[in-house]
């Protein structure tokens, strides 16, 4: 399916909204700070998050990042919930590592526990290089961000690398106003995601790849990635998705789409003659793209009405409202949960 040489990479991009969630401390028990200045309480992300007992479910404590970049591979274990990570600007705040070749251990960072915010941080894998010309047997499995864990709010965030950039195994989670690069199903696994900002965002690829692999395994299977008020634009040309699982699930919802997207638009993988399987959608979508003709045809014609209940994220992926328990001071930038 590809050549042998990938020219560019892919862009996932989330316009920034004017306000961000700076200072907060209302719900926030303990606020730990990390930097190089002997006025942090720790130097690396890891020790602080050692630092926080074992078994933390009931008090959100808070890990304040001063600018740096911190070259660390980090893992937030499943006994320590209720963990903010949060930066001042996610181009000063960068976490990264030049890890590959594993999907759920290679990269930064690996999220194992409930109930988790980042705000203002990027994320990124070092070890593909960023080269307008890439060998194609020269890039390995390289994630950005390892999510295994339910209920993760990401908030103005970046997500860097080449091949399998955010790998979204499991769990509901909600990406908003934030940026996601890479070249091959940068955006896969078997999470239950919603991409939104309250204005939009904008999708830059500029080579053949795909843009999605979702891994959704049955009917009863509640995953999917939705992606809402979003732009694709670039040079090169891309497939909306491929099914990385025989009921993959993969909505675009209002966004709109330069030419280059492929005409086909979808791609079954391994699973031909399966296809009636697949959610895979494109509703009220615009721009040269968004054109259908010559789209595979077991493409779903639905309407936004026929999937309400999933390009609303507040039933979609806070049915339970876990929502609702994040810090009281953070919820303003969730109007979409709390109407």
């Amino acid at each position: 399916m590809f050549n042998n040489c990938l020219t560019g990479f892919f862009l996932f991009f989330f316009f920034v909204n004017e306000l961000e969630p700076r200072g907060f401390d209302k719900d926030v028990e303990t606020t730990i700070v990390v930097g190089n200045d002997g006025e942090a309480d720790f130097k690396t992300i890891q020790k602080a998050i050692d630092s926080i007992p074992s078994g933390n479910n009931m008090s959100w404590i808070k890990i304040e990042i001063n600018p740096g970049i911190y070259n660390e591979k980090i893992v937030i274990p499943m006994d320590k919930q209720k963990i903010i990570m949060q930066g001042n600007n996610a181009s000063e705040v960068i976490i990264q590592y030049n890890d590959a070749g594993i999907s759920n251990s290679s990269g930064p960072f690996t999220l194992n526990a409930e109930y988790f915010i980042a705000i203002d941080i990027t994320f990124m894998n070092t070890y593909n290089k960023r080269t307008p010309i890439i060998q194609y047997e020269q890039i390995k499995v390289a994630p950005s961000v390892i999510l295994t864990a339910d209920k993760a709010w990401f908030y103005s965030c970046r997500f860097i690398s080449v091949q399998d950039t955010v790998a979204d195994f499991f769990g509901r989670h909600y990406f908003q106003n934030c940026y996601i690069e890479g070249a091959i199903d940068f955006i896969w696994g078997g999470g239950q995601s919603v991409f939104q900002v309250n204005y939009k965002c904008v999708l830059i690829q500029m080579l053949t790849g795909y843009i999605t692999a979702q891994g959704r395994q049955s009917e009863e299977d509640t995953s999917g990635f939705v992606f809402v008020n979003c732009e694709i634009k670039g040079s090169g040309k891309t497939f909306l998705g491929r099914a990385y699982r025989a009921y993959s699930r993969v909505i675009f919802y209002q966004t709109i789409m330069s030419s280059v997207i492929v005409h086909q638009g979808w791609d079954p993988m391994k699973y031909q003659g399966e296809e009636d399987n697949f959610t895979f959608a494109e509703i009220d979508c615009t721009g040269k793209g968004a054109n259908k003709t010559g789209r595979v045809k077991w493409e779903k014609n639905y309407t936004a009405q026929d999937v309400e209940s999933l390009i609303e994220p507040k039933t979609f992926i806070n049915g339970d409202g876990w929502m609702a328990s994040l810090p009281s001071s953070l919820t303003t930038f969730l109007p979409y949960f709390f109407e």
